[in-house]
């Protein structure tokens, strides 16, 4: 299943919006590979799931399209908060499309969303979550916890879900209400509950976007697994392993034990010399095999 988390942050520079998930996908099996944030077709905003991905991926694509297919939406002449709307009344009309459902059941959403963005005409972040209502039948919009004057959400499965909280709570009644910051205290908590191994419900590499306030938003590499050398860790993307000559568009890598970005060299010697150090190390086992 899932565990998303989003959040406000305030730096040096204004605020920022990060957004992170895990990256398992299950249904009679566990593949560690499915992406969940997703830009929706404009910069100012970005989308991650929780659910039956037998919903939550046409939806989302549903979203994309729609947004992709009307220039006001896509250039972002319309305000990010007013686009919220149109999306969720989007959603709802498309349920009246379902039909021939096997159970009842079958026709209402398992699912929930993160849809986080920045809204020009309040001059400041948006996060709410969309989550499907079993007595009124449709999608609503529900808004961020604020804490410490900044917005978090988290959707997921329950367990993990609450242990994020607990964890944020904690901090929060040591250090107390005037002391404490957000801050990057998310994605500590989400890194603790990832990584624990304890809930079999999310997996794989974590996944890290932002959104800026210049309306602009980025997904990020991300150093994994944690529990190996540095020098020996792989760069994810949303998900997915990257090969050896694969570049990121930009150098910065999300290391999730620190909590950080670090420049990374992704330069075509560094990625060379780094391919002939593994090739060696290959042959070099091989030859200790053939002795053997």
């Amino acid at each position: 299943m899932t565990l998303v988390v989003a959040w406000t942050r305030k730096t040096n520079e204004g605020k920022e919006l990060w957004v992170m998930s895990d990256s398992r996908l299950s249904g009679g099996k566990v593949w560690d590979y499915g992406p969940k944030i997703f830009g929706i077709g404009r910069s100012d905003a970005v989308m991650a799931f929780a659910g039956d991905t037998a919903w939550s991926y046409p939806l989302i694509a549903q979203i994309t399209s729609y947004v992709e297919s009307f220039v006001n939406l896509r250039d972002r002449a319309i305000d990010f908060i007013d686009a919220q709307d149109q999306i969720i009344k989007m959603l709802n009309e498309s349920l009246t499309f379902v039909s021939e459902a096997v159970d009842q059941s079958l026709e209402r959403p398992d699912c929930s969303f993160i849809l986080a963005g920045y809204s020009a005409r309040r001059k400041g972040f948006v996060v709410n979550k969309i989550v499907f209502h079993l007595n009124r039948l449709k999608f609503e919009a529900r808004s961020a916890r604020k804490i410490a004057g900044e917005l978090m959400a988290v959707i997921g499965d329950k367990s993990p879900v609450s242990a994020i909280s607990r964890r944020i709570s904690q901090r929060q009644k040591q250090q107390g209400d005037t002391k404490f910051k957000l801050d990057m205290l998310p994605s500590e908590a989400f890194f603790d509950v990832l990584s624990s191994n304890r809930f079999s419900e999310i997996g794989g590499a974590p996944q890290v976007s932002k959104v800026y306030q210049s309306m602009n938003q980025r997904h990020f590499g991300v150093y994994w697994p944690p529990d190996i050398p540095t020098d020996q860790q792989h760069i994810y993307l949303r998900g997915r392993q990257l090969g050896n000559y694969e570049v990121l568009d930009h150098p910065w890598v999300f290391d999730p034990s620190e909590g950080a970005l670090y420049w990374h060299d992704f330069s075509p010697e560094e990625r060379r010399a780094k391919l002939k150090a593994e090739k060696k190390e290959q042959f070099a086992i091989v030859d200790l095999l053939n002795r053997g």
